[in-house]
């Protein structure tokens, strides 16, 4: 099999894809977009998850406006010449709402779906190529849907919880990238993994790490798993972080449970976007 075309230009495609649920990818998705489109930058979410979380933190829990397209459009022939209209639900931040009928393309044995996506980004929404940042929410498993985020993506990231399948779960992803890379998107590259919903951290040798010692094991086998560099962050489980990001906005106030909230994930986007 020959390598797919590229998308061509201009955005930065980011994907969250962690085979195991519940782990927080809606949520450090959805505040990655917040901070860049607080930095001036244009951004678009796309929500492949039938849960649509990403839609209920920026239109509302289980509002869907009849007027914008919804991702399954991305799944249709890409040459019947349909527009996609997005929700410009803020100046510099617009979403392609989710739908739950989305996982229906997940039972689906057609795997020419995997690659419309990436046609009709390019080729069926308008002023595609004038976004600096397209990131892509995805459900949980390695379906269809999460193939074509891959195929779409420059770059994936792993959200985790420090739960005992959290190492087997990042290893089922990384099996799949490099069939992807050789044989569909030669671009795609693993950024590394976050680990989200920690009870409670402290600081050890300078660095924030589990209290409990059962967590930290894992925590610890996690990073020699996969490298101390992949590690791009650690969020605990914060009430600010849930209250503001389901809201669409940063995590504000003057409370040490919001400030440690905001710090740790201005961490993580920034661990991210400087990994090449």
């Amino acid at each position: 099999m020959t390598h797919a075309a590229p998308l061509e230009k201009h955005p930065m495609v980011y994907a969250v894809a962690t085979p195991k649920g519940g782990v927080g990818k809606s949520t450090t998705l959805s505040a990655l977009g917040i901070k860049l489109s607080d930095e001036g930058k244009k951004v678009l979410l796309i929500d492949l998850d039938n849960i649509g979380s990403l839609t209920n933190n920026f239109q509302g829990a289980d509002v869907r406006l009849s007027q914008f397209s919804n991702v399954t459009q991305l799944f249709q022939e890409p040459d019947s010449g349909v527009s996609i209209v997005v929700n410009p639900v803020r100046e510099n931040l617009h979403l392609l709402q989710g739908d739950s009928t989305i996982g229906d393309f997940n039972r689906s044995n057609d795997m020419t779906l995997i690659l419309k996506m990436r046609d009709n980004l390019q080729d069926n929404l308008p002023g595609y190529s004038t976004y600096d940042y397209v990131l892509i929410d995805t459900p949980a498993g390695n379906g269809n849907t999460v193939m074509a985020a891959l195929i779409c993506a420059h770059r994936v990231y792993s959200p985790i919880d420090l739960d005992i399948n959290a190492i087997g779960s990042l290893a089922e992803l990384t099996k799949i990238l490099k069939p992807i890379r050789r044989s569909l998107n030669q671009n795609l590259q693993w950024s590394g993994f976050v680990i989200n919903r920690v009870p409670k951290l402290i600081s050890y040798l300078g660095k924030k790490v589990p209290h409990a010692v059962a967590d930290r094991e894992i925590y610890n086998k996690l990073v020699s798993n996969f490298g101390d560099a992949a590690l791009l962050g650690v969020i605990a489980l914060r009430t600010p972080i849930k209250t503001a990001i389901s809201s669409g906005t940063w995590v504000t106030g003057n409370e040490d449970s919001a400030i440690d909230a905001a710090n740790e994930l201005e961490q993580f986007c920034k661990n991210l976007l400087e990994k090449k």
